[in-house]
């Protein structure tokens, strides 16, 4: 009896070795089968990884159990009636093993997750912590670049004091900060600024004609205040910022203040122009034109442009002065300076249509020479100082002349004398039907407002019995005010 009880004992002890043999191959034969499948495929949770780990193991401690009950059924039936030390250390040990592997794998499956989420191969199911982190960097970047509107509103009332105060270096440096805020800010987080308390102040800055640096920051703050904040351009007109703006272009002796007070000017002509004409605005952007770069050039002609859009014949003094110098910039050999002349001349032409007097006075100053240069320009001819314009341009000179000729006799009559019949037959009819500036090639359009500029040079059909005479080409009749009287032909 007792040599059966120390065989049965032998046996569960080699059984135990056995079950431990087993579960270290059983770790090695797993590790080989991880190390073959790619390391992204391998990212998953730890707790899953842990939980299915578990599980293997407790499915192979049962199978090492029921191995060994069913190799002694009779030490499982009589609860294993050997030696009571040698049972409960093996079970302690398995008891250790399984813990150590478990806490194995879960360091495994943490560092896997790391270096999945660091090679960005974790799946979108479950984003990483290192993408949730940069998430949240990204986050507080942007909340410091556009604050909050009660961040906005803090800044502002310091900012405020700043410029109330009579201390130039704190001027200078509330104006800084209020330009950094306006150039990185919306009119949603800048809802807390209002432009009748702030406008004021900078315009009165603009008046520190002893402190060229105010004066630069102050017209910077306002024209990022316009792009921001659309409202504050007529708290601007309103509080007389127009008149400052004239006057420190007109002042070339800062020429960064005058390029800025001109970038603000053109701001503002898009919706006040009569507001900069009555400030004297046409001469002031153009007075000194010559003196700036080109960029700064077409900025100042484009403003001009702007300027001239909708007049009518009663602000035509308003302009008045600044005719000679756009006249003088017909000259220019820059196609976009060209453009924005001919954009001007041709929109007042267009407002004084009805009066002769003020189209002489715009004509004054060799326009008509001018433009019909640019014109002739279109058949090829005088190559060596040829500028090209758009087909939109030349089509604009175009109407442009016909309406000068039917509203003004006296100014048809210098365009006949200007030889502008041979002109028009050089653009009707090429020499070369291939040449570029054939008349087949030109829009529809182009053709008609050529055929409405000699429609109006040519004299009125004598009238007949019944006092009808022919309508001319174009849709006003050539007896309208200040038109050409009737002329007999030859």
């Amino acid at each position: 009896m007792e040599t059966r009880a120390q065989a049965a004992s032998e046996h569960a002890s080699s059984s135990g070795c056995g079950a431990r043999t087993r579960s270290k191959r059983y770790l090695r034969e797993r590790e080989q089968l991880a190390a073959k499948v790619p390391r992204h495929s391998r990212a998953s949770s730890s707790r899953r990884a842990s939980s299915d780990l578990a599980d293997a193991m407790a499915d192979r401690s049962n199978y090492s159990s029921g191995h060994r009950n069913a190799a002694c059924p009779s030490v499982a039936t009589q609860g294993c009636s050997g030696p009571a030390g040698s049972s409960e250390g093996g079970s302690s040990y398995q008891r250790d093993l399984r813990r150590q592997q478990l806490e194995e794998a879960e360091q495994e499956a943490m560092e896997m997750m790391e270096e999945s989420g660091g090679r960005g191969g974790q799946s979108w199911s479950a984003p990483s912590n290192a993408l949730q982190g940069l998430l949240r960097k990204l986050g507080a970047g942007l909340d410091d670049l556009l604050p909050s509107v009660t961040a906005s509103h803090s800044r502002l009332k310091t900012i405020l004091s700043g410029l109330k105060s009579d201390d130039e270096g704190l001027q200078l440096a509330s104006l800084s900060e209020l330009c950094e805020l306006l150039s990185l800010g919306t009119e949603e987080s800048l809802s807390a600024l209002s432009v009748d308390v702030f406008v004021p102040l900078l315009v009165q800055l603009l008046r520190c004609q002893h402190n060229a640096d105010i004066m630069l920051l102050a017209s910077r703050a306002l024209c990022h205040m316009i792009d921001v904040i659309p409202s504050s351009a007529a708290a601007i007109v309103h509080y007389d910022g127009v008149p400052l703006f004239c006057e420190r272009l007109l002042c070339i002796e800062y020429i960064d203040l005058a390029e800025q007070a001109l970038h603000a000017l053109e701001k503002l002509s898009h919706e006040h122009p009569v507001a900069l004409l009555r400030a004297g605005g046409m001469l002031a952007v153009l007075q000194y034109v010559d003196f700036f770069a080109l960029g700064v050039q077409r900025r100042a002609v484009s403003t001009a442009a702007n300027l001239c859009r909708n007049l009518s014949a009663e602000c035509a003094h308003l302009v008045a002065d600044a005719v000679p110098l756009l006249s003088d910039l017909l000259n220019k050999h820059e196609q976009q300076v060209l453009e924005n002349v001919c954009l001007a001349f041709s929109r007042l032409v267009e407002g004084f249509a009805n009066v002769p007097q003020q189209l002489e006075m715009l004509a004054a100053h060799s326009l008509l020479p001018s433009l019909l240069r640019l014109v002739a320009s279109m058949s090829g001819g005088g190559a060596e100082d040829r500028v090209t314009l758009s087909d939109a341009t030349y089509t604009m000179l175009l109407r442009t002349l016909a309406t000068l000729c039917r509203g003004s006799a006296t100014l048809c009559k210098q365009l006949l004398e200007l030889d502008v019949c041979s002109v028009l037959h050089d653009i009707l009819v090429a020499s070369d039907a291939a040449a570029p500036g054939a008349a087949t090639s030109r829009p529809h359009d182009q053709l008609f407002q050529l055929l409405s500029l000699a429609s109006e040079l040519l004299p009125p059909l004598p009238k007949k019995d019944g006092g009808a005479h022919a309508a001319p080409l174009s849709s006003a009749p050539a007896s309208s005010s200040g038109g050409r009287p009737p002329v007999a032909p030859p």
